[in-house]
């Protein structure tokens, strides 16, 4: 079976395809092992923006750093983004894709390194001669854009080398006792929040307010998240329709009635602060950003987001 990556052109091959599985069969059960999932590294995106008044087009510039502590290298980097999107650069070895039905742009380190001289070809998925190590960071992800930035997720994967499974009854197998090591590639990323370009309108936020981001957030925790949407000289936060807010990967709706107006940073400007319980929120151990959503009473959409560290978790 080969690697699942997302083609030129949106074409997603099988995600049971993506990892590889050792097994046996022993009294009809089929035993797994669990390969490790694709997250086991830290990473930093970095994004530069600029406008061209001759052109009316943003060009979006991004960097991607592998810490020394990860324990993979880097395979693929995604991107939320609104559309439209054109003059795609790629750094040597990488290729760009979009997703199909969904508003992501993709690169992936698909160019294969060779195998060593007298290896015999296993089908195993080979890693990118491109693959950015631990310690490293590579720049060249760029595309132009006529829509303004605001803060979108990012998808950082690592390349996790497995043996090739055996047959379909493997893969399904895999899927059912791996949760953690296959399925959807975006539930399995690194997830971080940099500059993109976006449809809706970008607002400030700060969670645990007066709290110095990355923000630790303890996944079980069984207490309330304070999250606070900052007023502007350009955004009044009493414009935001309150019953629209949604926080976190599982959107979860603040505590009834907990939105009050607060000067939470002191500038004078009142803020619209919320609370969230924080089980509902749905933080994973590998999240490094949350994102707040809603909507102002005309209808019009917000996002905030703001980088996290989760505590409490084993990596």
């Amino acid at each position: 079976m080969k690697h699942s990556i997302l083609a030129k052109g949106g074409a997603l091959l099988p995600v049971a395809a993506l990892m590889g599985v050792l097994f046996s069969q022993a009294n009809a059960q089929v035993a797994v092992t669990c390969p490790p999932g694709p997250n086991q590294l830290t990473v930093t995106v970095t994004s530069q923006v600029s406008f061209d008044t001759s052109t009316q087009l943003y060009t979006y510039k991004y960097t991607v750093a592998n810490s020394p502590t990860s324990a993979q290298e880097v395979e693929g980097f995604r991107l939320d983004f609104a559309t439209p999107v054109s003059n795609f650069t790629n750094p040597q070895g990488w290729t760009d894709g979009l997703f199909r039905r969904r508003s992501i742009l993709s690169w992936g380190a698909t160019v294969a390194a060779p195998l060593p001289p007298g290896t015999a070809d296993d089908s195993r998925v080979p890693p990118g001669i491109a693959q950015i190590k631990p310690g490293q960071s590579l720049a060249g992800f760029s595309f132009q854009s006529p829509k303004p930035p605001g803060p979108v997720k990012y998808y950082v994967t690592g390349f996790v080398d497995v043996p090739p499974q055996d047959g379909e009854e493997g893969a399904e197998t895999l899927l059912e006792k791996c949760p953690q090591s296959a399925g959807n590639i975006l539930d399995l990323a690194v997830v971080g929040t940099t500059q993109g370009p976006v449809n809706f309108i970008p607002v400030d936020i700060q969670i645990k307010p007066t709290a110095t981001p990355p923000v630790p957030v303890n996944p079980r925790d069984k207490g309330v998240t304070p999250v606070a949407i900052l007023g502007t000289a350009s955004f009044d936060v009493t414009t935001v329709d309150q019953s629209s807010v949604r926080f976190g990967p599982a959107s979860a709706s603040p505590q009834k009635d907990s939105g009050h107006l607060k000067d939470v940073n002191n500038d004078g400007i009142l803020d619209l602060v919320f609370q969230f319980p924080t089980q509902s929120i749905g933080v994973r151990c590998n999240d490094t950003a949350l994102f707040l959503t809603g909507k102002i009473k005309s209808g019009t959409s917000i996002q905030g987001a703001e980088a996290i560290h989760t505590v409490g978790c084993k990596f």
